[in-house]
C-alpha cells in the first residue's frame, strides 16, 4: 500500500508532526511506502490567485475554476500544485493530519484543497462522487483540538467536532475518496504546567500508541456512510424514505429531523 501523509502545523516539534510521523513508522513497520508532505516545508502557497496560472485563458478577469481547467488541459500547473496531483494519484490512502483552528482547517491545508483539487483534473461534473477520480482510494482526518472530549461533542460548548468536520469529509467524498473514521484527539494544548502538564504528557504518550495502533490496524476502521446516486431525485433532492446520514443532508426542514 502506498499512503500520503499531508501534515499542516507550522511546528516540526508539536503533536500533529508526532502523530504524522507516528503514523509514518506504523506504515512502514508493515512494509508500506509512505510520504509525508509537510505544507510547512517548504511554505505552500495557500491562496488561489492569478499569479499561479502563467498560460491564462482570460487575462481581463480571473476565475479560478475556468483557469484550473485550461492549465490543466495544457499541462500547465504550477509545480507546486502538479507535485500534490501526482502525490494523491500515487497514494492508495490520504491522511490529513491537523489541528482544529477556529473549528475548521488551518488556512494552509484548506488553501492545498483549494488549489490541488484541480477542476477538470480531479473532479469535474462528470467525476465526481461515484465516479470520482480518486474512487478506489481511502482518506482519513487525523485531528487535534484544544478542548476536552467532552466539551466536543454534541452538547459541549464547543460543537460535535464530528459535525464539524462534515464539510471536509464530504469534500473528499466528492472527488471519490472512500472516507475513513476520523482519529480524534482531544485536550492537545499548550500553557500547561505542573501536575496538569504531567497528565498531559502521559496522555499524549498513549495517544500515540493508539495511533500507531490505529494504522496497524486499519482494516477494522469502518468507512464513513453517504448517500448514494440512488438516492437523489431529478432536481439532486433526496427521494423519500432514502437514508440520512448527517444533519447537513436531511429530509425535514429542522434540527430533529
Amino acid at each position: 500500500m502506498k499512503s500520503l501523509i499531508v501534515l499542516a502545523h507550522p511546528e516540526p516539534l508539536s503533536f500533529n508532526a508526532a502523530l504524522a510521523l507516528a503514523a509514518c513508522d506504523s506504515l512502514q513497520s508493515q512494509g508500506h511506502e509512505v510520504r509525508l508532505l509537510d505544507l510547512h516545508a517548504p511554505l505552500f502557497a495557500a491562496e488561489e490567485h492569478p499569479r499561479h496560472f502563467e498560460v491564462r485563458k482570460d487575462p481581463a478577469r480571473f476565475d479560478a475554476m475556468a483557469e484550473q481547467r485550461h492549465s490543466a488541459d495544457l499541462d500547465a500547473l504550477s509545480p507546486q500544485v502538479q507535485a500534490g496531483i501526482d502525490d494523491l494519484l500515487w497514494a492508495d490512502l490520504v491522511v490529513l493530519q491537523f489541528p482544529l483552528w477556529w473549528f475548521g482547517l488551518p488556512a494552509i491545508l484548506k488553501g492545498w484543497l483549494d488549489r490541488v483539487l484541480v477542476y477538470g483534473k480531479l473532479y469535474s461534473s462528470a467525476n465526481r462522487l461515484s465516479a470520482g477520480v480518486l474512487r478506489g482510494k481511502r482518506a482519513m482526518l487525523s485531528v487535534t483540538a484544544g478542548s476536552s472530549a467532552a466539551a466536543c461533542c454534541h452538547d459541549g460548548q464547543e460543537g460535535d467536532t464530528r459535525l464539524i468536520l462534515w464539510p471536509i469529509h464530504y469534500t473528499l467524498h466528492y472527488v471519490g475518496f472512500t472516507v475513513l473514521e476520523p482519529a480524534l484527539y482531544f485536550g492537545v494544548r499548550g500553557g500547561l504546567t505542573g501536575e496538569a502538564a504531567v497528565v498531559q504528557r502521559r496522555q499524549l504518550e498513549e495517544a500515540l500508541r493508539i495511533h500507531r495502533a490505529r494504522f496497524a490496524n486499519l482494516a477494522t476502521t469502518a468507512a464513513i456512510p453517504f448517500n448514494t446516486p440512488e438516492d437523489w431525485d431529478e432536481q439532486r433532492k433526496l427521494r423519500p424514505g432514502a437514508r440520512v446520514h448527517s444533519p447537513f443532508i436531511r429530509h425535514t426542514n429542522d434540527w430533529q429531523g
